[in-house]
C-alpha cells in the first residue's frame, strides 16, 4: 500500500515524512521540551539535576514512541482501502494530537495511578515515580521499571485513543472542518498540524504529565555531593527529629 495519500505535485495534500514536514517534527521536539528546563527553573524545591535528567529522559523516549505511533496511525487512518476514498493523514495527525493531550492525559494519570497502586500493594520496590536510590545500578534499574511502566500508560492511551476514532468516524469531518482554511496549501498546513498546533499542546501535557512523573517531597538542603538524591518525606521528618534531639541534649547537660 503507497503511504503517499496524493500526487507530490498537490499542494493540497499532507505529507508527513518529506523533507520538510521532518525539519518541522524536529524543531517541535527541541521546543516542546526545551519548555521542561523552563519548568526546572521554577519549580519549588528545585530537583536534583540526575533526578530531572532521568525523569525527563522518561518523557523524550515516551514522546518518541507517541510520535512515532501517531505517524503510523495517520498514514494507517488516511490510506484508502479498495473502492474507498483517500482521506488526509494532516486531519488524522491533528485529531491524534487533539485527543492524545487532552482525554489521553486522563487515561495515561489512570494508568499511572494503577500502576502505584498495584506496586504498593505487592510491595515492589523501584517503581515509585522519581525515586531512584543512590548507586548507579539501582538508578538504572529503577528508572527502567518506571520507563516501563510509563511507556505501557502511554501505549494504553494510544489503544484507547484509536478505538474512540474507530467509533466515532464524524471526529474525520470535525478534523477536516477544523483544517479547511489549510487544504489549499501543503506548507500551511503542515506547519499549523506538526509544529503550532502540537506545539501549544504538548507543553501543556508535558508540564502535566511532568508533575505526574516527578516524585513529591519538601525541600531539604543537599550537600553538592549528595546531588544525585532526592529525599522522601520520612527522610525529612527523620532529620528534623534528629536536629530538634542535638539541640535538646546540650541544654539538659548545662542544666544537669
Amino acid at each position: 500500500m503507497d503511504i503517499q495519500l496524493l500526487d507530490s505535485n498537490d499542494n493540497s495534500g499532507c505529507k508527513l515524512l518529506d523533507s520538510f514536514a521532518i525539519a518541522v517534527q524536529l524543531m517541535l521536539a527541541c521546543l516542546a521540551f526545551s519548555t521542561l528546563i523552563i519548568k526546572r527553573q521554577r519549580e519549588i524545591p528545585q530537583r536534583p539535576l540526575l533526578v530531572w535528567i532521568l525523569d525527563v529522559s522518561k518523557q523524550i523516549i515516551g514522546g518518541a514512541i507517541v510520535h512515532s505511533l501517531n505517524v503510523i496511525a495517520s498514514h494507517l487512518f488516511g490510506a484508502s482501502l479498495e473502492g474507498e476514498p483517500e482521506s488526509n493523514p494532516c486531519v488524522w495527525y491533528f485529531l491524534n494530537i487533539l485527543v492524545d493531550t487532552t482525554f489521553g492525559v486522563l487515561v495515561i494519570w489512570a494508568v499511572l495511578s494503577l500502576a502505584k497502586r498495584i506496586t504498593e500493594f505487592y510491595r515492589l520496590k523501584g517503581f515509585e515515580s522519581g525515586i531512584y536510590g543512590d548507586e548507579y545500578g539501582d538508578q538504572m534499574k529503577s528508572w527502567s521499571k518506571q520507563l516501563g511502566i510509563y511507556v505501557l500508560a502511554l501505549v494504553t492511551m494510544k489503544v484507547v485513543v484509536l478505538a474512540l476514532f474507530g467509533l466515532c468516524p464524524w471526529l474525520e469531518r470535525l478534523g477536516e472542518w477544523v483544517l479547511e482554511w489549510t487544504m489549499g496549501n501543503y506548507r500551511i498546513q503542515v506547519v499549523f498540524v506538526m509544529l503550532i498546533f502540537p506545539l501549544v499542546m504538548n507543553i501543556i501535557q508535558f508540564w502535566i504529565v511532568d508533575t505526574i512523573v516527578k516524585h513529591k517531597t519538601r525541600p531539604l538542603q543537599l550537600r553538592d555531593e549528595e546531588d544525585n538524591t532526592l529525599i522522601s518525606d520520612g527522610e525529612y521528618e527523620d532529620d528534623i527529629e534528629q536536629t530538634t534531639l542535638l539541640q535538646i541534649a546540650p541544654k539538659n547537660l548545662a542544666q544537669t
